[in-house]
């Protein structure tokens, strides 16, 4: 495998496969290391990324690629799921927002919208537009 890092304004790393594949990253930080999987799925090459950063991707209003893990911030903390695909559940369990029943989770969306989350709904972190996350605690009587 070969890598190239040119200077210049935008940092960028090329890499040069085996077999002819040529994959260009661009990052935002210097001396990022980034992991990358070229996998074949359904006749199309999937490129994989090793984490994304789903708020990056949010706030351009873009889908994050896929990724083997996907970070979130909730209330503005950040917090790494090794999975696509969570509930509204798993984000308050992860953030230490228990017992779950007593928060309201919502999803800050491109435009600054806020979408509610219950508690079983499934959440696609490779959604296009997602920025961020925010818990609200339910008073006695919500919920």
């Amino acid at each position: 495998m070969d890598h190239q890092r040119p200077q210049g304004p935008e940092d960028e790393i090329t890499i040069k496969e085996a077999d002819g594949d040529v994959v260009v990253i661009r990052d935002h930080a210097d001396d990022v290391a980034v992991e990358v999987t070229i996998r074949h799925e359904g006749g199309h090459e999937i490129i994989e990324v090793d984490i994304v950063d789903v708020e990056e991707h949010g706030r351009d209003n873009r889908c994050p690629p896929p990724a083997r893990h996907y970070k979130i911030k909730v209330d503005g903390k950040p917090f790494v799921f090794d999975k696509r695909h969570v509930t509204g559940e798993d984000i308050l369990v992860k953030a230490g927002k228990t017992p779950v029943a007593r928060y309201e989770l919502e999803k800050r969306v491109h435009g600054g919208a806020y979408v509610a989350i219950a508690l079983n709904e499934t959440v696609d972190l490779g959604e296009k537009g997602i920025e961020r996350f925010e818990t609200f605690p339910l008073d006695e009587t919500e919920g």
